[in-house]
């Protein structure tokens, strides 16, 4: 670093500080102001929207409150109704049982006179209900409603689905001194029609008789709809909140002005209010739900006001429950809270001015004192890079050195395994020659043919030797060379390994021609290559070992994949693979540098890149997963 760029850093450092400070003050005060007062403004222009859906979700809730109350007093109308008449049976019965105590002594004909005198005239339920007696003969005993049958048979007697009723009661009594039935029957006053009844009977075994009532479900459902409207109806939620109840034709069944109630609202109201009534019948009979927005006369005021009303139907009843709100009440409130928030916008403004005029000259104080810090660490820091520089290169260095050392090594492996057998062949030829001709049976044609394959294997062990020597040459000038060259060069140093481990090579190599230093090309080759057969010989010997080798050029550049089928890595690994000094072999198989000076190599003196994935493919049929290596190279110079 020259003296005028390190007289600009430091004058940086002295002044940037507290101009910055400075202006980032200026900028944050100016554009909390700013957003404080967009903010206050949405939110005064917010405030009505807010309170109108607050005062939605009051007025749903309401009445969601009263729909689910009828429906939960709808789940218990069969209930209700067999508590009714099991009570009401259990009375009558009690009645019998008492007379005949009191009274059996007079005889059957008497007593039983007495106990239908005293149950013939007892109603209930609005006057529907009363109470009948039949023998498990069929005989009708008492019969209120017409006392022309008692006395008669009604072993034949149907109901209004033509099932036979009494003896389907007594066939529930065989079993049970009590039981319910259901069945259809017309009303008195409605002989065309036929209802859903439910009744109760109960065995009196004194005299073989059976004691019962029933009532339509229909008529108690009605007497369970006028309780519920007058628990409706003393519901009040706030002054001027109130329910109403429309049922689908029109009539008013709930309201806060009760002379409207049973009348119908078609034939009280004008044309303009006569649409609003048919708009809050259609949400409910055919949306189910929903808001509806209308102008309507308050009944405090006797004038027009804009009202907002949630509408739900009650389906089975046939009923439009409703509950709405003005939307003048809604205007004082908005008005009263937009007050509250202009008063607290002047306030939240002031302490904004007094904090930001703080906060500035705080920091002020701060970035002069930092400033005066960072020119005493700035020089400081310059010494330490010097430092440090020098230290970069000393650990580049030594990590090249043991990159170098890990190559022999693996190189003397490598030919270990390459002279073992011509040297095996050539003892074995030197030997059988000596053997024969001490006995006398070596002829000249043999003696010729072992001198040649000595000498042969003699020619292979010095292709070999300076296949290593041009590894390990020392010349690292820059020149072309072609792919296909670098991994023939590659293969005579490492084929013999891979043979002997049953690896099967697959090549698509090109002769496409790079620029660089080729035995650092062949350094990086040996190293992926080398890293596949360790973890291909770690597979079981029946599987077979696989590395498919393939370069081709795309938009000037040269593509090298190498994949093998040795189930690839642990991402958390592969995450690492080209650090230095990161292995996952034991110490003494692996030093951790070969794919980090492989990767210095391919990135600074190459100018390329190398990754490497796991890759799942198919191949001959068989579905193999491994990791490819994929190293790309300029081909330009």
């Amino acid at each position: 670093m020259n003296n005028k760029n390190e007289l600009t850093i430091l004058n940086i450092i002295k002044y940037g500080p507290i101009l910055f400070i400075l202006s980032l003050s200026i900028i944050i005060s100016l554009t909390l102001y700013i957003n404080y007062n967009s903010a206050f403004a949405e939110e005064k222009a917010l405030i009505e929207k807010e309170f109108i859906q607050k005062n939605k979700n009051d007025i749903k809730n309401q009445v969601d409150l009263i729909y689910n109350f009828i429906l939960e007093e709808q789940k218990t109308t069969e209930i209700k109704l067999k508590d009714n008449l099991r009570k009401r049976v259990y009375e009558a019965h009690s009645i019998a049982m008492n007379i005949y105590n009191e009274n059996k002594h007079l005889g059957k004909e008497v007593v039983s006179k007495m106990i239908k005198d005293a149950l013939r005239t007892i109603r209930f339920n609005n006057g529907r209900g009363y109470f009948f007696i039949y023998s498990f003969d069929y005989e009708c005993i008492l019969l209120p409603v017409a006392k022309q049958l008692e006395g008669t048979s009604f072993y034949n007697f149907t109901d209004g689905e033509g099932k036979y009723l009494t003896r389907n009661i007594i066939k529930t009594l065989e079993k049970e001194n009590e039981s319910f039935l259901k069945w259809w029957y017309h009303k008195p006053k409605d002989m065309k029609n036929q209802y859903e009844k439910i009744g109760f009977n109960k065995k009196f075994e004194p005299y073989n008789w059976y004691i019962g009532t029933g009532e339509y479900i229909e008529d108690f459902e009605n007497d369970m709809k006028e309780d519920v409207l007058r628990h409706i109806q003393k519901q009040q939620f706030q002054k001027n909140d109130y329910i109403f109840i429309i049922d689908y034709n029109s009539t008013y069944l709930a309201h806060k002005n009760k002379a409207l109630i049973g009348e119908n609202a078609l034939e009280i109201y004008d044309k303009k209010a006569y649409k609003i009534i048919e708009d809050i019948i259609t949400i409910a009979k055919k949306e189910g739900s929903g808001f509806l927005s209308y102008e309507h006369i308050r009944p405090e005021t006797s004038q027009f006001a804009k009202k907002t009303s949630y509408i739900r139907g009650l389906q089975n009843w046939q009923w439009a429950l409703g509950v709405g709100f003005y939307e003048d009440d809604l205007n004082k409130k908005v008005e009263a809270q937009r007050k509250v928030l202009d008063k607290r916008f002047e306030d939240d403004l002031y302490r904004l001015l007094i904090l930001s005029l703080s906060f500035t000259t705080i920091l002020l104080i701060l970035s002069i004192k930092i400033s005066k810090y960072l020119e005493t660490r700035f020089k400081q820091y310059q010494e330490q890079i010097k430092e440090h520089l020098e230290e970069i290169t000393h650990q580049q260095n030594i990590l090249a050195q043991q990159s170098k050392m890990a190559a022999i090594g693996t190189m003397i492996g490598n030919i270990a395994h390459q002279w073992r057998q011509p040297l095996s062949l050539i003892s074995t030829a030197a030997t059988g020659m000596k053997l024969k001709r001490e006995i006398g049976d070596l002829s000249d044609k043999e003696f010729n043919d072992n001198l040649e394959y000595i000498n042969q294997s003699t020619q292979y062990l010095s292709k070999t030797i300076d296949d290593f020597r041009n590894f390990f040459t020392s010349n690292k000038t820059k020149k072309e060379f072609s792919i296909d060259e670098a991994f023939e060069n590659t293969f005579n140093l490492i084929k013999v390994q891979f043979k002997n481990h049953n690896i099967e090579v697959f090549k698509e190599i090109g002769n496409t021609e790079i620029y660089g230093i080729q035995t650092e090309l062949v350094q990086v080759l040996i190293n992926v290559l080398n890293n596949s057969r360790d973890e291909l010989i770690k597979m079981p010997n029946n599987t077979r070992k696989l590395i498919f080798i393939k370069t081709f050029e795309k938009e000037q550049q040269l593509f090298i994949e190498i994949t093998d089928n040795a189930g690839g890595i642990d991402k958390e690994v592969l995450e690492h693979v080209f650090e230095p000094y990161f292995t996952t072999k034991n110490q003494s198989q692996g030093t951790g540098i070969g794919l980090y000076m492989s990767q210095e190599i391919i990135v600074k003196h190459m100018h390329g890149t190398i990754e490497m994935y796991n890759a799942s493919y198919n191949y001959d049929g068989e579905e193999y997963k491994g990791v490819k290596t994929i190293i790309k190279l300029n081909i330009n110079k």
